[in-house]
């Protein structure tokens, strides 16, 4: 924009500085200056290819010529005059910016005020006859002024225009972007929830197996220590099948998957007893770096507690608190059962040791009163 206002400002000008120069030589010489700024401006932009500044020269020259024309040559008529004020406030908001844009305003209503409250009425008693020649060129300098609007408008438009498009256009890829990253994030739940599903089927199948191999094996000590294993297969195996359940296979989902497991637990007890579990759990979903190892732990407790807890009683009740310490970032599980151990608690053996080392690998700590079980365990950050 910056060229073709240059090379119309300079042949315009030239024409109207050789038609006023024998009629109005004091207009003849601000043509001669716009003349000169134009040309100067081409040469510069020529040689740095940099628009800006002679933007800034353009809306503070004309703002300056418009002004002094104004206010200080009173014996030829203004209309071109506020023509170019409007051009320049124009040119500087759709080129400089609101800013400058505002300034630039602002000049001229200052310079308008002044001209109202001084030059107006000596104006009019100074402004001289026009002769034929003159209203030709006040004409043709008319028609440029409302060409020149008309060109900053239009280019105001028409980059207003070219940025909505442009914009349309980065938004349709963002959306073809966005609905491509969805389709691959739903490929991708779809592939994992096949996984956990394959996964889970295949523990089902280990778990037929050991209870088909344990139904061939006639030592009781034998096919209770297959129910342990059976059990513990089928803590991973519940993990599992939850999550290809889960709408996000990531996390699962702790009380729903807590009842479920312990349920399955007590249903599954050679202990004939009505077990009740209350389960409380403030923490809504746990990811599986968690929910494997802590639903591996409650399995030993459950099954600890089924073992040694109720027999010979007729109901028992098991309690498990979740309870989720944000300022700490940890969440405390709290194990007990309501019943009466008739063997002492063993300070060693597998179902303890592996308690220590599920504990371990959540990087928590667990304390131990008796049968009732207190484990801190780190959330993930």
């Amino acid at each position: 924009m910056a060229w073709r206002l240059s090379l119309i400002f300079s042949f315009v000008f030239v024409v109207l500085g050789i038609l006023v120069i024998q009629i109005d030589w004091k207009s003849a010489i601000v043509y001669g200056i716009v003349v000169v700024i134009a040309s100067c401006l081409l040469l510069y932009m020529a040689k740095t290819k940099n628009a800006r500044p002679v933007y800034w020269v353009y809306a503070i020259a004309a703002s300056l010529m418009t002004q002094f024309t104004l206010n200080f040559i009173l014996n030829t008529a203004h209309y071109t005059d506020f023509l170019w004020i409007l051009s320049t406030i124009i040119f500087a908001f759709t080129t400089l910016g609101k800013n400058a844009g505002r300034g630039i305003l602002l000049f001229h209503c200052l310079g308008i005020a002044y001209y109202v409250t001084y030059g107006f009425n000596e104006h009019y008693q100074l402004v001289e006859y026009h002769n034929f020649e003159q209203r030709i060129v006040l004409y043709v300098e008319i028609l440029l002024g409302l060409f020149t609007i008309s060109y900053l408008l239009n280019q105001y438009v028409s980059f207003n225009n070219y940025t909505k498009n442009q914009l349309k256009i980065l938004n349709q890829n963002l959306e073809d972007q966005n609905e491509a990253v969805l389709s691959k994030n739903r490929e991708n739940i779809t592939l994992v929830k096949e996984v956990h599903h394959r996964v889970k089927n295949n523990l089902q199948i280990i778990i037929s197996l050991l209870r088909m191999q344990r139904s061939e094996i006639e030592s009781e000590e034998a096919q209770k220590q297959f129910n342990v294993a059976i059990n513990r297969i089928l803590t991973m195996s519940m993990i599992h099948q939850k999550l290809y359940q889960e709408k996000e296979p990531s996390k699962i989902n702790i009380r729903d998957y807590l009842e479920d497991l312990t349920a399955e637990l007590v249903s599954l007890s050679e202990e004939r007893v009505s077990v009740r579990v209350n389960l409380e759990a403030d923490e809504e979903y746990a990811d599986l770096k968690m929910i494997v190892p802590l639903g591996l732990l409650i399995n030993e407790l459950v099954a600890n507690s089924m073992k040694h807890a109720f027999k010979g009683a007729s109901e028992g009740t098991i309690n498990i608190q979740l309870k989720s310490e944000s300022n700490k970032g940890c969440i405390h599980v709290n194990y007990w059962d309501s019943g009466e151990w008739l063997e002492p608690t063993k300070e060693s053996g597998f179902g303890l040791e592996l308690i220590e080392i599920l504990t371990e690998q959540m990087e928590g700590k667990c304390t131990r009163e008796g049968s009732r079980y207190s484990f801190e365990i780190p959330l993930e950050q």
